[in-house]
């Protein structure tokens, strides 16, 4: 066997048996999760007025809470950390479209707030 091939072969042997392989929930809890992150990307071709402020707002808050804690559990788990934090930025990035389109309606930035955390406008003032 060359030296590459042997190589190989450890690290794949590391990975199978390491506390956050294939053969735990710590591997694939997030590799499932990159769905939402996905799902995320794709809503970037959606309307900003189909988007839902609530959703994101809890997308960016579990991505910026599990990438913390990603690194105090253990074992540390680093696809964790990486799926959570792009489910974050994704989030943010959806948000940031809902203002921008919110505020070009004539928005205040207290009614785009409201509006982010309740889904609801004051349809009075128009």
């Amino acid at each position: 066997m060359s030296a590459g091939a042997a190589a190989g072969r450890t690290f794949f042997r590391r990975f199978w048996e390491s506390d956050t392989g294939p053969r735990t929930v710590h591997f694939w809890a997030p590799t499932l999760k990159w769905g939402l992150v996905f799902a995320g990307i794709s809503d970037m071709y959606r309307p900003a007025e189909k988007l839902s402020g609530t959703q994101n707002l809890s997308l960016m808050a579990t991505g910026v809470i599990w990438t913390r804690w990603s690194f105090v559990i253990k074992p540390k788990n680093y696809l964790l950390a990486s799926v959570n934090f792009f489910l974050g930025t994704t989030a943010s990035l959806q948000l940031a479209r809902i203002a921008s389109y919110r505020l070009k309606q004539g928005d205040s930035a207290s009614e785009v707030v409201k509006y982010i955390v309740t889904g609801k406008t004051d349809n009075s003032k128009k």
